[in-house]
């Protein structure tokens, strides 16, 4: 445990809205006053110090210093940008900025769902649900290719609406590979790999995680191996 925290974070290794909250406090300067506890809110006994926080036993869930528990990505970033000095950047297009982070926390959400819908039994797959959120990854993605410009330096700290739009990219490398996003959204690639690169997605990455993407399609395309592998059901995995 970490003796100088202050702070405790429910999190796990894979979970983008996990990793959203944890890139965001080590850009912030965040790192060393918060201890990450990694949990399983699948569990079939979820952790009762996470229950206790968080009855809807979901991650991440933040205790801040003073015993607050705030249960929500979205909702720990808005405490941080309120309460700390070194918070990040706002951007001058306040609106267009929030448009585009909800944008592509909808990217996330609909990569999340597609996840937890194939770790069901495959004779209970539903293949228009998944048909579904790739349509609607798709779909955000154009958009948010369209307004590529917005996302501005790579290296400069990153506003709420870029880190949640390099959150989303990481998460479809990590997890749907076979939509093949480089492909679909190529304005985005050059600043998203600047934006890996950053030393707090390189902290929280996880590890072996090339490795871990040959277990799944590369691609959604009509000369792909196995173009129905997005239906399949996969072996279950610790959080998202």
């Amino acid at each position: 445990p970490c003796e100088i925290c202050r702070m405790k974070l429910f999190c796990n290794a894979t979970s983008p809205f996990a990793r959203k909250v944890r890139v965001a406090m080590h850009e912030m300067g965040l790192s060393d006053r918060v201890e990450e506890v990694l949990t399983d809110p699948f569990a079939a006994s979820p952790p009762p110090e996470l229950l206790a926080a968080n009855p809807l036993s979901r991650i991440p869930t933040l205790i801040t210093d003073e015993g607050l528990a705030l249960p929500d990505s979205k909702l720990i970033l808005e405490w941080l940008q309120a309460t700390q000095s070194n918070r990040l950047p706002v951007e001058s297009a306040r609106w267009a900025a929030a448009r585009r982070a909800t944008i592509a926390e909808g990217v996330i959400e609909a990569a999340v769902a597609s996840v937890l819908e194939k770790r069901r039994p495959e004779s209970i797959i539903m293949p228009a649900a998944l048909d579904r959120q790739a349509d609607a990854i798709e779909r955000a993605l154009d958009m948010l290719a369209l307004e590529s410009n917005a996302l501005g330096d790579p290296a400069a700290v990153p506003s709420v609406a870029n880190l949640t739009t390099g959150i989303a990219l990481a998460y479809l490398d990590l997890r749907l590979p076979y939509l093949n996003w480089r492909q679909r959204a190529p304005s985005l690639i050059e600043w998203f790999d600047a934006f890996a690169a950053r030393p707090s997605m390189l902290a929280t990455a996880r590890r072996q995680v090339n490795r871990q993407a040959r277990h799944h399609v590369r691609r959604k395309t009509p000369d792909a191996r196995d173009p129905e592998s997005r239906y399949r059901s996969r072996t279950r995995r610790t959080g998202a």
